[in-house]
């Protein structure tokens, strides 16, 4: 298939391509006359790029694991697996801190509330503060 075509299935632009291209990341296409034709594989390809890329890797990322020139498909495979743990690590991490910050916004809330004096503010024990801060 010609790049426009790719590019519809894929949602990569033309410009994506070319440069999933030159990283390594999708196999050369052949060619026919001047036009480049892709295998039906690339799209796949590039999904799966593009999924990654949402899910926080690097295109750098990308090609260490998957366009090493001395890696075979079960190494690539396991260094992609390398780096998901510890994407996924990272987003607990993440999640961890997130909730520990929840709970002392819900601390900070409590104790404003029941001590409006700490804002120097004049709201009742039981008042709501949405829309008055």
């Amino acid at each position: 298939m010609y790049i426009g075509e790719l590019s519809k299935k894929s949602g990569a632009s033309r410009k994506a391509i070319y440069l999933y291209e030159q990283m390594g990341l999708i196999p050369k296409p052949t060619r026919k006359g001047s036009y480049r034709v892709y295998a039906d594989v690339a799209i796949h390809q590039i999904q799966t790029i593009r999924c990654a890329q949402t899910l926080g890797f690097k295109l750098k990322e990308l090609v260490e694991a998957l366009a090493s020139k001395n890696s075979t498909p079960r190494s690539s495979m396991a260094l992609m697996l390398e780096q998901i743990e510890l994407k996924r690590s990272a987003l607990h991490s993440q999640i961890e801190t997130a909730q520990a910050q929840l709970l002392l916004l819900n601390q900070l809330e409590h104790e404003l509330l029941h001590s409006p004096e700490l804002m120097n503010c004049e709201l009742p024990v039981d008042s709501s503060p949405k829309g008055k801060l």
